[in-house]
């Protein structure tokens, strides 16, 4: 509980899988790179274990959380609001979002980025993913609860004593009022697509269009759980990435004269549209080694529906197991100089097999996310935007720390905006 970060980081000097007590209840941590493919991939992991269990708390048995039997049905209702089609249908919308954000942007400002970011993203899904009128209100309801219910669920993780998250204590009232907030928008969104304003094609009017087994509509219920993954995903993990890297790019002019560059040359000034996206190689890469340093999803787990071996220890059936994507992601015998933020070692001709194993930022198998074109299109869109227009750079001494929560995010002060000048796009720096 006092460095959970440099916990796990130490177990890298041990076996690939230990046996530890966690709040009580005995899980193995994996930390060997081979040993957590083994787990993300076979199938004989399930979701669940002291994470998953407590990510319930929020978003229910939704996309995110379900058994493996229960994503069999709920992921192809799912993956067609994530195709490459309707990426590229999102990506203008997407721009525009970004642009209405900035245009509001001052010189000299001092800027919240974590709550800047929080905004944008969940403008993003309200225009998207839920587009009723309804949407945009549960995306902010989503944006402004998200710091509140992460910390508590962060608690009731480390500290899974159900009555003692009943007291009326003062950090339980304000997680009781944050979800109370957050699910009263949700309520408004279904009963609007209930009551026939529903757009027809986005995400939320697929999954309302939806049946079960037994050919049933879904219940409220059902249709809750996923409107909350879909806000739990598509506005933190988002949000996170970004504020991470307007963070990160503060502190490396270096890089940052890069990332101008390929945007200054790719560009040429204009708004950036989805056809860019694979042109902008070096921002993608910016993106990649931020969420290999810092990934909102720290530490992912699982449970064993049978007896299984992993790396030479035998794990019995129902056992909780943890892997941390930081921690992997951080492994110095996989990645050279791990610390170092580094966007070239992305490069194709740097990149090996075991690195790519080792990223498990979107998590692995038939579990991986399903949003990740959708995220990535968006911060690779959001940061061009930003970064052909903006230089932010650190308002105080405050130093960048990832504070590790439910999520992991970053903590830091604000950061002064200025506009990129005729110099420094020929290549200088204000």
């Amino acid at each position: 509980m006092r460095d959970p970060l440099a916990f796990l980081a130490s177990q890298r000097e041990g076996p690939a899988v230990v046996r530890l007590q966690l709040a009580g209840r005995q899980v193995y941590l994996v930390s060997g790179g081979e040993a957590a493919r083994q787990v993300l991939v076979s199938q004989v992991f399930d979701k669940g274990g002291p994470f998953m269990d407590t990510a319930r708390v929020l978003v229910g048995n939704g996309v995110i959380t379900c058994s493996n039997a229960d994503h069999r049905r709920q992921q192809p209702v799912m993956r067609p609001a994530f195709s490459r089609e309707q990426v590229a249908r999102y990506a203008p919308v997407m721009g525009e979002c970004v642009a209405q954000a900035v245009d509001r942007w001052c010189e000299g400002e001092r800027f919240d980025v974590e709550a800047g970011m929080y905004g944008l993203a969940a403008r993003v899904v309200a225009r998207t993913l839920i587009a009723a009128p309804a949407g945009r209100h549960a995306a902010d309801a989503m944006a402004g609860a998200l710091p509140v219910l992460l910390e508590g669920m962060f608690r009731r993780m480390l500290v899974p004593w159900p009555l003692l998250h009943r007291l009326p204590l003062p950090a339980n009232r304000r997680f009781r009022q944050a979800q109370a907030r957050l699910d009263g928008a949700v309520g408004e969104v279904i009963g609007q697509y209930r009551g026939g304003q529903a757009p027809g094609d986005d995400l939320l009017s697929l999954v309302m269009a939806a049946a079960d087994d037994d050919g049933r509509a879904l219940d409220d219920r059902q249709v809750r759980d996923q409107v909350l993954s879909v806000l739990a995903a598509g506005v933190e993990t988002t949000a996170s990435l970004l504020s991470w890297t307007l963070h990160a790019l503060a502190g490396h002019p270096d890089v940052e004269r890069r990332l101008w560059a390929e945007l200054d040359r790719e560009l040429e000034g204009r708004s950036p549209v989805f056809a860019d996206v694979p042109r902008l190689a070096y921002t993608r890469q910016v993106l990649f080694e931020v969420l290999r340093l810092w990934p909102p999803t720290w530490m992912l787990s699982r449970i064993t529906l049978e007896e299984t071996v992993v790396s030479g220890l035998r794990i019995p059936a129902g056992a909780d197991v943890i892997v941390s994507p930081y921690a992997l992601q951080r492994d110095p015998s996989v990645f050279d100089h791990p610390e170092v933020f580094d966007p070239d070692r992305w490069l194709p001709e740097r990149l090996t097999t075991v690195q790519r194993q080792a990223f498990t930022a979107f998590g692995g198998g038939r579990r991986k996310c399903l949003g990740e074109q959708y995220g990535m299109t968006e911060a690779v869109l959001a940061l061009a935007a930003v970064s052909s227009n903006w230089q932010l750079r650190n308002a105080d001494a405050v130093p960048l720390r990832p504070l590790p929560r439910f999520l992991l995010t970053p903590k830091a002060g604000p950061l002064v905006l200025t506009r990129r000048t005729a110099l420094s796009r020929a290549g200088g720096q204000r």
